[in-house]
């Protein structure tokens, strides 16, 4: 029984490392923590613009209105994002966690955008 458990709990590790986010595993000291989450909020970012550029693509069978109407809530969306992101910063007071906490913010909620962009318009 004791090794069934043992096998069930390195299952579930297993399991829960492959879906772990890639700023997950930035560690250690501050700067590197920052330098990692640098390079993810990059790819991030990244892939956020290549969504919404194929968005504003599919927009074009709705006509003009609908790509403006794009165009402004992506306006909006950065606006909310930084916005959101800078109030997470503020939280940490000025302290060497502010940074990295702001990263991380532009990440979850750029990523989530992504996944907005892809469902409503049917982008991959």
């Amino acid at each position: 029984m004791r090794t069934f458990s043992l096998l069930l709990l390195c299952v579930a590790i297993g399991n829960a490392t492959a879906t772990e986010n890639e700023e997950s595993k930035c560690c250690c000291t501050t700067y590197d923590m920052s330098v990692c989450l640098s390079n993810v909020d990059k790819k991030v970012d990244a892939e956020q613009s290549t969504t919404y550029q194929k968005a504003l693509i599919t927009s074009q069978q709705f006509g003009e209105k609908a790509i403006d109407d794009l165009k402004e809530a992506e306006t909006q969306w950065l606006a909310y994002r930084d916005a959101e992101c800078k109030a997470e910063y503020d939280r940490w007071g000025g302290g060497s966690g502010g940074p990295n906490a702001l990263t991380m913010c532009k990440i979850r909620i750029t990523r989530q955008r992504t996944v907005e962009l892809k469902r409503r318009y049917h982008v991959h």
